[in-house]
């Protein structure tokens, strides 16, 4: 995993960092970039250096999922992982077209698993 980039943004801080530290001890190598700001990390995806994007769904300058269904509109089909601890951001995040949920208490045992299961499997081109 040498080499990937991996986008995470939060605007919990703590959270972000758990995050972050998690995202570094699964994936070796991996460059971990982090974010406040839902808009900021959307300008970077369109920019097409990002491999797999970490999203809340709940944040105040553009929530996750208006985060997902802008780059799901805008044809990216890089693997998206939303985190939160909200009761209706599972069904809000899969709407939008995120391809794994992971709930923020099980951050340790859960996204080790969905960053290793999105980036080994084959991903679609997008057109």
């Amino acid at each position: 995993m040498h080499g990937l980039k991996i986008a995470v943004v939060d605007d919990d801080d703590l959270i972000r960092e758990v995050i972050c530290e998690t995202v570094r001890q699964s994936l070796a190598g991996a460059i971990v970039a982090d974010y406040v700001s839902a808009r900021q990390v959307f300008h970077e995806v369109e920019t097409g250096t990002v491999d797999l994007l970490i999203t809340n769904c709940h944040m105040p300058d553009m929530d996750g999922p208006t985060l997902v269904r802008s780059l799901r509109k805008q044809k990216h089909a890089l693997p998206i992982i939303m985190i939160s601890g909200s009761d209706d951001a599972r069904r809000l995040g899969e709407e939008a077209g995120i391809d794994r949920f992971v709930a923020k208490h099980l951050i340790h045992p859960d996204l080790e698993d969905s960053l290793h299961a999105l980036l080994e499997k084959p991903r679609a081109v997008a057109h």
